[in-house]
Order: structure tokens, then C-alpha cells, then sequence
């Protein structure tokens, strides 16, 4: 099996998992340590910013497969090409995975999405009036078409720009 391959179906189900459990284990420590205090966009955030961590970690090793099975020996366009490699593969995952919690596992994602953000803002003392149209954007932006969008995108940014990033550092002289 091609390292790309293998990297980014480990990196995708672990990320895939981190995404689906993230909500719940991070929105329960919200209820019991911050009493619901955490906006749920928070939360999911929180979770994102972890979800980068576990995809350079996978290109990380991807990369050093590459370099050990090439006896040592890697140029930056072998380091960035299996980065982004493995990038698409966890993008494609992870976007399904996030199609999964959408649809299956949590069907009132976005209406959740919603009613913490009214929650939030009329906490934050905003009238109905200024309230309306945030809530408009709030729906566009949790639906499941655009989860499962930022879900690909983002992962195929970030990952392509580590790989980048990572296959300068990574490379060997020759």
C-alpha cells in the first residue's frame, strides 16, 4: 500500500473520530465546568484547531516513510507531493465523516448551531432586529452542505500549506 494511502486513511478515521467526539466530550465539559457558557461555535473551533494538529502529525510521518523507504533520501517535490497526497485522502474522510455526524449521528446540528447562537446573542443583549440576520448567516454557515465544505477545504489548505511548510524542512540534500 502506497504511504500516502496508508498515512492519510490513518490521519482521516483518527481525525474523522477526534470530529465526531469532539462535540460531545467538549461540549460536556462545557455544561459541567463553564455551566453552558461556551458558544457552541467555540467549541467546534476548539476541536478544529486540534483536527490540524492530528492531519500534520499524519504528513509528518507519511513524509519520513517516504524518506526511509527512498534510503534516506527525499527532494521537496516527493515531501510536498505526499503531503498533499495524504491531504486529499484525510479531506475526503474527514468530509465524509462530517456528512455522517450531519446526517446520521446528530440530524439538528444546525438547528442546534442556531439556537445557541440566538442564545449567545440575545445574551450578548442584541434586539430581535440585529438578531434576525445573524441568525440567517449562522443557519448558511452550519448547514450540512457547508460543514461538509469547510470540512474538505480546510483540510486541503492547511494540509497543503504544511506540506509545503514541512517539505522544506524535510527534505535531504544530496
Amino acid at each position: 500500500m502506497k504511504s500516502f494511502v496508508k498515512y492519510g486513511l490513518g490521519t482521516g478515521i483518527v481525525s474523522g473520530l477526534w470530529s465526531l467526539i469532539t462535540f460531545k466530550v467538549i461540549g460536556w465539559l462545557n455544561d459541567v465546568a463553564f455551566h453552558g457558557s461556551l458558544p457552541a461555535a467555540n467549541v467546534r473551533s476548539i476541536g478544529g484547531l486540534f483536527s490540524i494538529v492530528i492531519l500534520v502529525l499524519g504528513i509528518v510521518w507519511a513524509i519520513r516513510e517516504v524518506r526511509r523507504l527512498n534510503g534516506g533520501q527525499l527532494s521537496y517535490g516527493q515531501a510536498v507531493r505526499t503531503g498533499v497526497l495524504v491531504t486529499c485522502v484525510v479531506a475526503g474522510i474527514v468530509g465524509a465523516f462530517t456528512l455522517l455526524y450531519c446526517t446520521v449521528i446528530n440530524p439538528g446540528f444546525t438547528d442546534f448551531m442556531v439556537a445557541d447562537a440566538e442564545r449567545t446573542l440575545r445574551a450578548a443583549g442584541k434586539t430581535p432586529d440585529q438578531i434576525a440576520p445573524e441568525l440567517v448567516s449562522v443557519r448558511k454557515q452550519f448547514s450540512i452542505g457547508a460543514q461538509v465544505g469547510q470540512a474538505l477545504i480546510g483540510q486541503v489548505v492547511v494540509g497543503s500549506i504544511a506540506a509545503l511548510i514541512l517539505g522544506a524542512f524535510m527534505r535531504t540534500k544530496r
